[in-house]
This record gives C-alpha cells, sequence and structure tokens, in this order.
C-alpha cells in the first residue's frame, strides 16, 4: 500500500517507505539538551555532523547546525522510533558513496561548494524521503535552540518566544472612544406586540 495511516509499531509507510512523520509523534527529545551519539556509529556521527552543518552553515552570530546538537537531535529522535534508524545509516552511506563519486573524497572533507552540490544530488535522487526528514529535524532542533533564538533576537529585534511569553502592551487610552460615546444610538428599543424578533 502506498500510503497506510495504521500505526502498529512497523505500518507507517509513505511511498512504500515508513513515512517519519507518523512515527515520529511518539517521540519527545527536548530541543538545547547536551547529548551524545548513541544510534549511530562513531564514523556516520561525525557524517550527520557535517550534513548538519552544511544544510545551516554558521551565519554572523548564529552558530551551524552541528554547532547546537542538531545532529544528536536526529539521533536522539531516531533513538526513540527505532524503525527510522536502517534508512538514516542507508542515506548517510549513499552520501558517502556520493561524495567519493562526485569529489573523490568522503563528504566531510569535501569543500563547502562541493558538499552543497553532493546534498542537492541527493535530496533529487532520494525516493526514502530520510533526506526531508534530516532536514526537518535540523530546522526543528536548530530553530528552537536557545542559542539559537537569542542571536536571531540580537542581529534581528524578532523574538522567537513571543508567541508563547507574549509580550506587554501599554494601556489603553478610553479617550479614544470619546467621540463614539457622544453618538446618537444607532438602535431602537422594541417593544413587547410590536412583531419584531417574536
Amino acid at each position: 500500500m502506498a500510503y497506510d495511516r495504521r500505526v502498529d509499531g512497523q505500518q507507517a509507510a509513505h511511498g512504500g517507505h515508513l513515512d517519519y512523520r507518523l512515527l515520529v509523534g511518539r517521540a519527545e527529545i527536548p530541543v538545547g539538551k547536551a547529548r551524545g551519539y548513541t544510534s549511530l556509529d562513531a564514523a556516520r556521527a561525525a557524517t550527520l555532523e557535517v550534513w548538519v552543518a552544511t544544510l545551516i552553515p554558521a551565519s554572523g552570530s548564529q552558530p551551524d547546525a552541528a554547532a547546537v546538537g542538531a545532529g544528536q537531535y536526529i539521533d536522539a529522535t531516531v533513538a526513540e522510533v527505532p524503525a527510522l534508524l536502517p534508512g538514516l545509516r542507508e542515506a548517510i552511506d549513499r552520501l558517502q558513496e556520493l561524495a567519493f563519486e562526485r569529489a573523490g573524497r568522503p563528504f566531510g572533507e569535501s569543500d563547502a561548494t562541493d558538499r552543497e552540490l553532493i546534498l542537492r544530488e541527493f535530496e533529487g535522487t532520494d525516493e526514502t524521503d530520510v533526506f526531508s526528514m534530516v532536514r526537518d529535524f535540523t530546522y526543528e532542533s536548530y530553530y528552537g535552540h536557545p542559542t539559537v533564538l537569542a542571536a536571531l533576537e540580537r542581529d534581528t529585534g524578532w523574538r522567537g518566544g513571543a508567541p508563547g511569553t507574549g509580550s506587554s502592551l501599554p494601556g489603553f487610552d478610553q479617550s479614544r472612544l470619546d467621540r463614539v460615546r457622544a453618538l446618537p444610538p444607532r438602535w431602537r428599543r422594541t417593544g413587547e406586540g410590536d412583531g419584531v424578533g417574536s
């Protein structure tokens, strides 16, 4: 079945592959928590670090995605949803193969331009949806991280926490209603039996 919304451990398919969008609802991973890698081996973890840092490189006072733990966030997520781990491992291996084919060296040793081109090619040919998963988890962990939110506020004035914390507003000047209060009524009283509203 091309798309199956039944989720009973393994049933969550999208185009013949597990649909991470349905499965991750079971995982609640806090953003910004210091953690290590538990699901990926050291070599794959190093590749994932470069992958997320290429997706969101450092800019001004804003760090790259690897510097704020996006790779570890992805690793922790697949640890909570083990069905996603094989696809992530295969995607990282495929990324390394593409790097050797296109740049003649490991992905992590390729220059920034080559890494971007390799990721673009991988994204365009990825039928497993793992590229989208890594991208979405990277954005989620990056733009929810306190360090990034603080840098964005410093650089742009935008407060990422405003929707949750709100902001103070000046008191309302009641005198602004004086003109409307002085207007004659724009309605009329109705009595019983006049046929209005009965």
